[in-house]
Formats: C-alpha cells, structure tokens, sequence
C-alpha cells in the first residue's frame, strides 16, 4: 500500500503516464506495484524470466551500469504477451535501478505515452523517486520476510508446545501398553497420520511391540535399507509406498493403503532402543515443522518407553519371585506342620516318658519349628500382598471391639515382661476394613511395643475420627528408633540396627507386611514420631465405617 501511494505520487510529479516498480533475485523479476493514469494493475505479483531483459537493452543497460537511463519506447515485440498492448502506446521511458548493497534488488520504470522525452532535468527527481521507492522495497521486504520468520516461529513454537503436551501425556502413564498407547496416539496427531506403529529392534528386524490398528503385534518385520540407514544418524526417514518394501508374507495389507511413510529413530545415548513408524494415505510429504516436533518427542518417547519397558521388567520378575515364594512356601509349610505335630506328641508323651535333657531339646525344637511356621506365613503373606493376590474384604465394625481382641491376644506376652497394655477407645467409632487384616496389624504393632523395651513396657492404643479416616494410635516408652533406622523400618526384611533389637528374634517383615496390608484396605501406616529411649508412636488410619 505505501508502495503504491509512493508510485501514485512519482506519476503526478513526473507527468508521467504509469509507473512500475519490480523486484529482482537471481533468476526473475516480480511486479511489485504499478500505478497508471487509466488504473490498471492487472501486472502485480506476476513473475517473468530475466532472460526478458535481453529483448530490452535500455533495461539491461540500467541494470548493468545501476544508473538511471532514459530512452524511447521498449521493444514490444520482445515482451511478455500481457505487455505488448501497453507497452506499445509507450513514447518515452525512464528506467531507474534500486541499489542496495551495491547490487539492484528492484527497478522502477516511468512510461510517458505523448511525445514528451525524460532529460537530465529530470534526473534529480527520478534518482529522488528511485532512493524512496528503493527504501520501501527493502522495507516491504524486510517486513514479509518479518512475518514470514515470525509466522515460522509461531508454527515451530506452536510444534514444539504440541510435542512438549505430547511428551507429557505420555509421561503421565507408567505402564507399558498405555506409554505405547498414548505415545502412538500423539504421534498420530502430531504429523497429521493416518496410522502407527512402535516397534523394538532385533537385530536387522524389527518386532511390533503396538499398533494404533491394534493388528501385527508381536510380528517380525525387515528393516528397509533407507531406515536403516536414518537410524544410524539418528534423523528421521520418510518414505514413498515404492520404498517401503519387504512387508512379511500375508502381511502386505496392512501397508497397502498407505502411500507415505515416516520412520522415527527412538534413541537415548546414541542407542536406538526402538523405530516409531507412521503411514499416510495420501502420497503427500510430511510438514518439515511436524517432523521436527516428532523429534522432539521421540527423544523424550524414547527416555519414557525404556522406562516403561524396565517398569515391566521389574514387575514380571517381581511377579515371579512372587509366584516363587508362594510355591516355596506352601512346600515348606507342609514338613514343619508335620514336624511339628510330632514334635507336640513327644512332649506330651505320645512316645513314652521323655528324660529331662530330652525334654528340653524337643521344647527348643518345637520353638523353632513354630518359628519357623510364623516365617512361612509371613512369607506367604508377602507373597500374596506383592503378587495382588491378597482381597481384602470391606466389613462394617468397631474399632473398640477389634483392639480389645488384640489386648486380649497380647497380654499373656505383656505378663511375661511385667508390662501394662491400655486401650482408650469411644464405643461407637466404626471403620470399613477387613477385620482379620486390622487385627493382624495391631498384634505387629502391640508385639512390636512389648518386645523392644528394657523395662517392663507401658503399651497404650487410642482412636479417634480424623476426618473420613479413623486414626488408631499405638504408643510404647520402649527403646525406641535412632533417626537413621526411620527412614527403612518399613522396608523389607529391614530391622533396626541397635544391638538391643538385634539380639531379639525377628524377621524384619511386620512392619512391612502391616503397612502394605494398610494400604491394601484404603488407609495408611506411619511413624509419627520416635525417640531413642523415650518410646515411639505408630499411627494406623482406616476409612470411616459407612453404615
């Protein structure tokens, strides 16, 4: 538009009929503008060879000399067909190069249709009119090459936001199929395809881990030379239908209707640890912006699946030693309950009168036979807790009436070490749990509480609503827990590192096995606080009863 008006002035103050602005680049020239007297501007935008010049020497002098030059009418005959009419009505012509860094970037063309001839008295208005007109081209072209980098920038940023949504998407699942899942589909949308595939490397092949078709998985495929090739750069490879060869017997329909491919490198370190392929109908090229966002989250895609994919590792073997323990320990449960029954019809006579020394060995081995028992089911336990195969049940009772069981169960011990157990409960608080589950838990905690002290113990439970949650509280003045056995004693197999706990027979697994059964019933088991000599506090937290 200021070109224009530029032009609509120049013609007014030259007297001439029409002017023309152009711009060059190396191998054509563009009509930027043009104003006439008659209004006619049906040159604008077009593009011509600059082989044109040839047929018009007073152009190519000004071209070549960058000096404005002034002639007669140009050679009709040698113009472009849209030209001919217009420039054969043309007298007299002033042609004025635009300069800019020593080089003609444009030039502006005034036509005169009387008998009128352009002289050296015009000169200094031309060369006026040439600087201004080359000012606005360069500005012209400084601001659309502006938004065209800022129209680029946007669809890049615009990208790039896409793939770090993507990436996080992605992020947020955990398990294998779902990080495959959700992967393929932002992949899909990222690109504008039609369909994908993730896929793990075996060697030159490739085996289909997922497809957003859901078919092919697990099939083996050939890698294409041309992939093969991208992956070892670590650059993305597209395809045509032509290229992408060597689909597996009775396989070849799940390609055939697609027509363009690209093939994504999943790598972390300079390992490829996977492809991901998309397929397109149409035979269009993929958006270079697009793929460029696809690299970014394939970087990230590939970090989260090797996650996922070690995630899945850990629990299948997880799921198999747990399967492991399960067997193991109902074969063994089975000689000590035999030895155990023998054991008991020894000592009570079962086999004759027993001397004392006798008697006194089979006690200690009757001992450990039921130790060895409780680490069975406590084994098994774990077992059943780590392999999911534990149900809880959801029963409606009273917390009062489940702690008192508890008391009842421990104070035979509690006598034994002089101690005192209490319990300060309403009668009317409920919890929705599995009350078997909850009784286990408290003789942990209770047992726990009576064993670690080195004087006759002070055990006290109390509870209490908070909020949707009942909190049982179990208080002791035992020993207590050094500052660094916190952080672990809820680990497996872990028990405290004092000496005072260590000569004490245990398996390290109560605490553990109690704060997993917690939270197996919707609640939660902690150390709320702890200090050595002065005692600790462990508070289990269980849904309110819903009557």
């Amino acid at each position: 538009e200021v070109i224009s008006r530029i032009l609509e002035r120049g013609v007014h103050a030259m007297q001439a009929d029409r002017a023309t602005l152009s711009s060059l680049s190396d191998d054509h020239v563009v009509v930027e503008a043009t104003h006439g007297r008659d209004g006619q501007v049906t040159w604008v935008g077009q593009h011509y060879s600059l082989d044109y010049f040839a047929g018009q020497p007073l152009v190519q002098k000004a071209i070549d000399t960058m000096q404005p030059t002034f002639g007669g009418g140009l050679a009709s005959e040698k113009a472009a067909p849209e030209f001919r009419e217009a420039i054969a009505n043309v007298r007299h012509v002033a042609v004025i190069p635009l300069v800019h860094g020593g080089k003609a970037i444009g030039m502006l063309v005034l036509s005169r249709y009387q008998d009128r001839p352009f002289t050296s008295d015009d000169l200094s208005a031309l060369t006026l009119l040439g600087a201004i007109s080359g000012l606005a081209l360069r500005n012209a072209r400084l601001y659309e090459e502006g938004e065209a980098a800022r129209k680029r920038a946007d669809e890049t940023a615009a990208r790039l936001r896409a793939a770090v949504e993507a990436a996080e998407d992605v992020a947020s699942q955990v398990q294998l199929d779902q990080v495959l899942g959700r992967l393929l589909e932002r992949a899909v949308a990222l690109v504008g395809a039609d369909g994908a595939s993730v896929a793990r490397l075996e060697g030159t092949d490739m085996v289909l881990e997922s497809t957003t078709s859901g078919a092919a998985v697990g099939t083996r495929w050939p890698i294409a030379p041309k992939v093969l090739a991208g992956v070892k750069t670590g650059k993305s490879v597209e395809l045509t239908a032509a290229e992408y060869t060597g689909a597996p017997e009775g396989l070849e329909s799940i390609v055939q209707p697609f027509r363009r491919f690209l093939v994504a490198p999943l790598a972390i370190g300079g390992e490829t640890i996977g492809l991901l392929a998309m397929g397109r109908r149409k035979d269009e090229p993929f958006d270079p912006v697009a793929v460029q966002s696809l690299q970014q989250l394939s970087t990230l895609g590939a970090l989260l699946l090797r996650n996922a994919r070690l995630i899945a590792q850990a629990q299948e073997a997880e799921r198999a030693k747990s399967e492991f323990m399960s067997v193991a320990v109902h074969e063994l449960r089975a000689p000590l309950t035999v030895t155990g029954g023998y054991l008991a019809m020894a000592l009570e006579g079962g086999f004759g009168e027993l001397s004392e020394p006798l008697k006194g060995v089979l006690q200690t081995a009757q001992r450990k036979t039921e130790e060895a028992k409780t680490l069975a089911d406590e084994l098994l336990t774990v077992a059943r807790l780590e392999g999911r195969a534990l149900k809880p049940s959801a029963e409606l009772f009273l917390v009062s009436d489940v702690v008192h069981e508890a008391l009842v169960r421990a104070r035979p011990r509690a006598e034994l070490s002089k101690g005192t157990i209490k319990a300060d409960i309403a009668d009317d608080i409920e919890v929705q749990a599995d009350r078997a589950l909850v009784g286990k838990i408290l003789d942990n905690l209770i047992n726990n509480a009576l064993a670690y002290s080195d004087h006759p113990p002070m055990v006290r439970v109390t509870g209490r609503r908070d909020g949707d949650q009942v909190a049982i509280t179990v208080v002791d003045d035992g020993i207590g827990i050094s500052s660094q056995d916190q952080g672990r004693i809820f680990g497996r197999f872990a028990r405290g590192t004092d000496r005072r706990v260590l000569e004490k027979p245990g398996t390290g697994l109560g605490l553990y096995l109690s704060r997993g059964l917690a939270e197996q019933m919707g609640g939660s088991l902690q150390l709320e606080s702890s200090r050595p000599g002065k005692g600790s506090t462990f508070v289990l937290r269980l849904p309110v009863g819903v009557p």
